[in-house]
């Protein structure tokens, strides 16, 4: 079996993280969490994350994979370049029974390359979104740098999408001839179904939903789906599901725009299934994104979409509406056309759920990888 060293997951498994760390995890994460069981059945995996209170240095998880945890820094600022710092630090020792480096993330991608240099290994490179966009200068034009050597340098990349490999090539003007796109894998069935009785918990009555699951930082967008919100004529309550560092000025906008009363922010939670089950329409306002598991979850739910034109793989018209980052307007009139066309609706979110059953599976997520891993150590 190949032996693959897995860097750049903050938390795993999912759920480790107890509150040692304010800042939730996010997609990078969950990714993981839901690749890692299938994967393990084609490779051996050793995954290096982060040590939580109550969490093991050392972890054996079924045949094949292998979790070692590192110290980081807390802070918003330190704590992803201090966890790979260490996650760096504790590959050395283990390197001589490693063959391929996948590292998520740009940091993680850096120690990579440094890894894959010093020890000759072989490096794949996921770059999970664009992320330098949501920082001010001179920081991001140093990431810019930084990640369009990665991008250089390593010897495998893998998308999400062939939209997000296409919004790469025009932000780093590089030409990735040999990229892989790999969507992601994630259990399909467990969205299919969900508990409808939670609206009363959030008492909702006969409105429309609108929900969005992300956190709260700039790159998602958020403040345009308020703004948006605002300016709908129809009776509706718009569900956040999610935490971070931008949710008290979300909340004040919220005030600010007169919708105060109309927007539920729900927190971290974990019983996403049912949040999607109380749904009618499924919101994705990202300026910049890999490809968001939130929204494969709510395609599966079989949901309609309304996603910013960022490269994700939503077909307008087919599988979901796409409109233009940073246009509250013309997001208001896509969610307009979707609480009054319940025909849309269903039509939208019937071919949602059956492109990802098709294409989303852990299984082919998992043959996909181990493919990637087989062909760039034979050198093809």
């Amino acid at each position: 079996m190949i032996r693959v060293l897995v860097l750049g997951s903050k938390e795993y498994p999912f759920g480790t993280n107890r509150g040692d760390d304010l800042i939730p995890s996010g997609g990078m994460e969950t990714y993981l969490n839901d690749l890692a069981p299938e994967l393990s059945k084609l490779c051996k995996l050793l995954i290096i994350t982060r040590r939580f209170t109550g969490t093991e240095k050392c972890q054996k998880i079924g045949r094949n994979i292998s979790v070692r945890r590192v110290p980081w820094i807390r802070g918003k600022w330190l704590r992803n370049p201090s966890f790979n710092f260490f996650s760096c630090l504790s590959s050395m020792k283990v390197m001589k029974n490693i063959d391929v480096i996948y590292s998520n993330g740009i940091i993680s991608g850096l120690f990579a390359l440094l890894l894959g240099r010093m020890f000759r290994k072989k490096v794949v490179y996921r770059p999970a979104g664009i992320g330098f966009v949501q920082y001010g200068s001179p920081l991001k034009q140093l990431l810019f740098a930084l990640e369009r050597l990665v991008f250089a340098k390593s010897g495998a990349v893998i998308f999400h999408s062939h939209g997000e490999k296409r919004n790469a090539e025009s932000v780093f003007k590089i030409r990735f001839r040999d990229a892989s796109v790999i969507l992601t894998g994630f259990p399909v069935e467990k969205f299919k179904t969900g508990n409808k009785g939670l609206g009363l918990e959030f008492g909702i009555g006969n409105e429309t939903v609108i929900s969005a699951v992300s956190r709260f930082v700039p790159v998602k967008g958020l403040e345009y789906l308020l703004e948006a919100c605002s300016q709908l004529d129809s009776d509706f309550r718009l569900l956040l599901v999610g935490s971070g560092l931008e949710e008290g000025r979300l909340k004040r906008l919220s005030s600010d725009l007169g919708i105060a009363n109309k927007v539920i922010f729900a927190g971290f939670r974990h019983d996403v299934p049912d949040i999607l089950a109380i749904t009618d329409i499924f919101v994705v306002t990202s300026l910049f994104e890999g490809l968001p598991t939130s929204l494969l979850e709510a395609m599966a739910a079989g949901l309609a979409c309304v996603v910013t034109d960022i490269g994700l793989p939503v077909q307008h018209m087919k599988t979901g509406l796409v409109i233009r980052p940073k246009d509250p307007s013309a997001l208001k009139n896509a969610m307009e056309s979707l609480i009054k066309g319940k025909d849309m609706r269903e039509k939208l979110g019937e071919n949602a759920r059956g492109f990802v059953t098709e294409n989303c599976t852990q299984k082919k997520a998992a043959q996909e990888h181990a493919r990637l891993f087989r062909k760039i150590l034979k050198g093809d």
